[in-house]
């Protein structure tokens, strides 16, 4: 197929210039013009190819041609013909204007789906697991995560009033129900009070070994 698949053909014009033609080279003359068409604006300047073109044989095509050449220009071996190339050429520029066009909107076009794709999969690694595991862990390490983490308030103590943090008044506040762990001496002291209470019950019922039972405890110390 052509790549000009149609040829501006002014009507009026034609037949005002093709009167003195009989209807059989009017055909050739049309022949003529759309194989010079396609051929992109040149015919060899040759009686037998120019027959097979006008569908003529060769004797009958040099008895007509005479008078169908006049409408063409012969130069340097081939015939041309000077409104068909300016109109060949104004075709020409449209499809050149067009495929640009073509190109410009597909490089659009690509440039939106590759932004889009690249939206869509922000998205999705943003609300994958992995990656809220990672923005956690972000935020465990970093200040706020921090103070957040061990149930800091900063810039607030236990009234609701505003300190600052750093200076020797501020102080951490306790999460509900919390209880400070027993250190090694609390737990000691605990027995031991134990163990005086138990001697204590039995020096009252008369028993004379009562008294000794932390005595033999001896890696035990009260503070």
């Amino acid at each position: 197929m052509s790549e000009r698949p149609f040829m501006q053909l002014y009507v009026s014009d034609f037949v005002g210039d093709t009167l003195q033609l009989s209807t059989e080279q009017i055909g050739a003359y049309m022949l003529l013009l759309m194989a010079m068409w396609n051929a992109g604006g040149t015919l060899p300047d040759d009686d037998a190819r120019l027959a097979r073109v006008a569908r003529l044989p060769l004797k009958r095509w040099r008895a007509i041609s005479a008078e169908l050449l006049c409408f063409f220009e012969r130069k340097g071996g081939e015939i041309g013909h000077k409104r068909l190339t300016r109109e060949l050429r104004k075709a020409q520029l449209k499809s050149e204007a067009r495929a640009a066009a073509g190109a410009r909107g597909g490089a659009a076009t690509a440039l939106k789906t590759k932004a889009h794709a690249r939206a869509n999969a922000d998205v999705l690694a943003r609300h994958s697991p992995e990656s809220r595991n990672q923005m956690e862990k972000a935020f465990a390490f970093s200040a706020r995560g921090a103070r957040e983490s061990v149930g800091v308030a900063v810039g607030q103590d236990d009234s609701g009033r505003g300190i600052s943090a750093g200076h020797g008044n501020s102080r951490s506040r306790k999460p509900p129900g919390w209880v400070r762990p027993k250190t090694h001496s609390d737990a000691a002291n605990t027995i031991i009070e134990e163990i005086r209470g138990h001697d204590g019950s039995r020096t009252a019922a008369g028993d004379e070994g009562a008294g000794g039972d932390v005595l033999m405890l001896p890696a035990i110390r009260p503070d």
